[in-house]
């Protein structure tokens, strides 16, 4: 494992040093949307929807619009802080979660279905999408050293990662590619009914991945590298609280599905 880490390092690195920060950043990330685009309408037409095109068109507009409230929510309550006191006034612009993204979708998709009188799941279309997107996006993260705020803590283990301060940190974007990689092929063995269970399962999975993670970033074990400082809730950070939230609601919700599919008729 370790030796295969410190390859890997040692490529990008050398191959993308003069596009290494935001150009990397921005160009995999669009990449992660465009694909993962691609990706979820290959697997939505696979599934049932609302006949009417209008019908499905705000169903989306409410999965992409909770989607960006909500990544932008968390931003903000994980740096509460800062942007209470220190914030200057086009900072508030920037920045976005994830995880908020994750949360805030599938709560707009659920508002969405309400709206157009959709009661059957939708969210197992969005499983490969969402996977192959954080894991395009992830390298990004991974490729861009300190800019996007998303590196480790300081490390002494033979893989540590030099973003660019001459200190070794924990790589933590490829811990979440690899950690993700094994989440979706242990979702693909979750039968695809009842559906929705691959769903909930895919994003408890997630949930917890990054709970667990988020202790290998600052402020645990060094500190934010001139980043946003993170505000401390009780002992854990804004992206842990609503991953543990979302870890027992998604799991809930799995084990809705499940019976809910036990319960028909074979």
């Amino acid at each position: 494992m370790a030796p295969a880490l410190r390859a890997l390092q040692v490529l990008p690195v050398n191959l993308l040093h003069s596009t290494a920060g935001p150009q990397a950043h921005i160009v995999l990330e669009a990449a992660a949307y465009t694909i993962g685009a691609r990706v979820y309408w290959a697997s939505a037409r696979k599934a049932p929807r609302p006949g009417s095109l209008l019908d499905r068109w705000v169903m989306l507009a409410c999965v992409l619009f909770g989607a960006a409230l909500g990544s932008k929510l968390l931003h903000a309550v994980e740096h509460l802080g800062y942007f209470m006191h220190d914030a200057r006034g086009y900072e508030y612009l920037g920045g976005k979660s994830i995880l908020g993204g994750l949360v805030g979708g599938t709560l707009g998709a659920e508002a969405g279905k309400r709206w157009v009188g959709w009661n059957a799941s939708t969210g197992d279309a969005w499983v490969p999408a969402i996977a192959v997107g954080l894991i395009i996006g992830r390298i990004g993260c991974q490729l861009s050293g300190l800019w996007d705020g998303t590196f480790g803590s300081p490390t002494t283990l033979p893989w540590g990662w030099d973003y660019g301060d001459g200190i070794a940190r924990h790589p933590t974007a490829l811990y979440e590619i690899l950690a993700l990689a094994a989440c979706w092929a242990l979702v693909n063995r979750v039968p695809p009914q009842p559906a929705g269970a691959r769903f909930a399962a895919f994003l408890a999975g997630y949930c917890l991945i990054r709970l667990v993670l988020e202790f290998l970033k600052p402020p645990f074990g060094g500190d934010s590298h001139g980043g946003l400082p993170v505000t401390l809730l009780a002992g854990l950070t804004a992206i842990q609280w609503l991953a543990l939230l979302g870890f027992l609601a998604y799991l809930q919700l799995y084990r809705y599905r499940r019976r809910m599919g036990a319960a028909l008729p074979a």
